[in-house]
């Protein structure tokens, strides 16, 4: 019973995946993620020195040396890991960005631009987190995984901080448009459900063997003859 279960567990269960010797290519989630932090760095950078000769608070002076130290570094891994990867990245902002930019410039007062610069960056930031979090729950590549956790972290270290300025209209934000639909059983770990079905099987066939050999060897404790009966 017991070599028939691990026969049928040895046909039935898929063989593991050898680990790759050389990371996966790159899809275009991952370039498009590259290419968006690359671009959000090239706007935000100026902004934060910006907000610290302009600002009229003290919070968004210090939020503005923070979003542009922060956005530095990760800049510099951007560029690094996009030419590891064989991907072109742009040399400059979007013409959106490029337009929010000239918002900042033209500001009327600091307190204008305070609030121009809490709410252009936050709603900013909310749109990279979410590709973010996107690529990095899909990517096939080590590198963008790891790169993503590093970006999930600052992009919402930056909108918590945007957010201490006390000036972000959350109503201006656009609303999640996640999906409440509940997931099939064994969706989240990628489970076909003939994959259920056969782990349930496999269960039913070692849980029976166990059973059985848990009698076997009982069985053979009472049969077991004591200490100087005879055998004749």
């Amino acid at each position: 019973m017991l070599l028939i279960a691990f026969g049928v567990l040895a046909l039935l269960w898929p063989a593991p995946a050898f680990a790759q010797s050389t990371p996966p290519g790159v899809d275009a989630g991952d370039q498009l993620l590259l290419t968006k932090v690359r671009q959000a760095g090239l706007w935000e950078m100026p902004a934060g020195r910006w907000a610290e000769t302009r600002g009229a608070g003290p919070q968004v002076k210090a939020v503005g040396e923070a979003l542009m130290v922060d956005h530095g570094r990760i800049d510099v891994l951007t560029r690094q890991l996009a030419a590891k990867l064989g991907v072109a990245l742009p040399d400059e902002p979007s013409a959106e960005q490029q337009g929010w930019l000239k918002e900042l410039q033209t500001a009327a007062t600091p307190q204008d631009f305070d609030r121009i610069f809490a709410n252009r960056l936050r709603a900013a930031h909310g749109q990279v987190f979410a590709i973010i979090a996107s690529v990095r729950a899909g990517t096939r590549n080590p590198e963008i995984r790891n790169y993503a956790t590093v970006a999930n972290q600052a992009v919402l270290r930056h909108m918590t901080l945007l957010e201490s300025t006390g000036l972000v209209d959350y109503s201006a934000l656009p609303q999640s448009s996640g999906s409440t639909t509940a997931a099939p059983a064994g969706a989240a770990l990628d489970l076909r459900t003939t994959d259920i079905l056969t782990a349930a099987v496999v269960a039913l066939l070692l849980g029976g063997a166990t059973t059985f050999g848990v009698r076997y060897v009982k069985s053979g404790r009472r049969l077991r003859p004591k200490s100087g009966e005879s055998h004749g």
